[in-house]
């Protein structure tokens, strides 16, 4: 993993954690509306060139070390797109303590059987072979898979190993959904498009009735954020 940081760290501490086959490049649009912040910024392993995911795990160790190293010891808010709202979630349950508020947005909380798991591999894995293949319709063929995602995942998705995908899966479609108590529900705020289909795990995450979950009209795959960063950063962060 790659972390690189903005701001005064004495200012109130923002992770933002982008999704699959995206970088830290994928907040650069937002760093200038957060100055007031102190913001983390990582790029998972797998995701830039000589380096392998190896599971979300892996990941949340890596985040974990660098804030001990830095001696941040809370952090005002987690904001997690996709993959990232997965790392996100999967972080919170662990470390609350030491989170105020989590933003868990288009993020697949699935729990998939082998077989339904090993489909999407081999979806994917076809899809990463033909733009290594054929590099110029490298967006068209990202968007299949993706929501419309191939803008945004265009220069990293070609850097991303078979071995990595393959592990990356498993921390889009393995996750737990652990009981949480009211107060720590208050905290985690879900936030789909009704066009996204990663929306179709919010019966599974109902149980957290204590939370708050944003349904936003005619929205894609991460689209509200990119698409309406200012209504979205007056709603969620200030």
């Amino acid at each position: 993993m790659k972390i690189i940081t903005y701001g005064n760290i004495k200012n109130e501490k923002i992770l933002l954690l982008h999704p699959m086959f995206t970088s830290d490049k994928f907040f650069d649009f937002v760093i200038d509306k957060l100055k007031d912040y102190y913001l983390i910024v990582p790029t998972y392993s797998g995701h830039y060139k000589n380096s392998s995911y190896i599971s979300m795990e892996n990941e949340e160790e890596n985040i974990e070390k660098f804030l001990k190293e830095n001696n941040i010891d809370r952090l005002k808010l987690i904001i997690g797109f996709s993959l990232g709202g997965n790392i996100a979630f999967n972080y919170f349950c662990k470390n609350y303590y030491k989170v105020e508020q989590v933003i868990i947005d288009s993020a697949p909380i699935f729990k998939f059987p082998n077989i339904i798991k090993k489909y999407f591999f081999n979806r994917y894995k076809k899809c990463l072979l033909n733009i290594k293949k054929h590099p110029k319709d490298t967006v068209k063929e990202l968007n299949k898979c993706f929501n419309g995602m191939g803008e945004v995942q265009q220069y990293v998705a070609p850097i991303v190993t078979i071995e990595s995908l393959k592990n990356l899966l498993e921390s889009c479609y393995s996750i737990q959904v652990p009981k949480l108590d009211v107060n720590l529900q208050k905290k985690i705020t879900f936030v789909y498009g009704t066009k996204d289909i990663a929306r179709f795990c919010l019966p599974r995450i109902s149980k957290y009735k204590n939370s708050k979950f944003i349904k936003v009209n005619s929205m894609g795959h991460c689209e509200y954020f990119r698409k309406y960063t200012d209504e979205y950063i007056k709603m969620f962060i200030r």
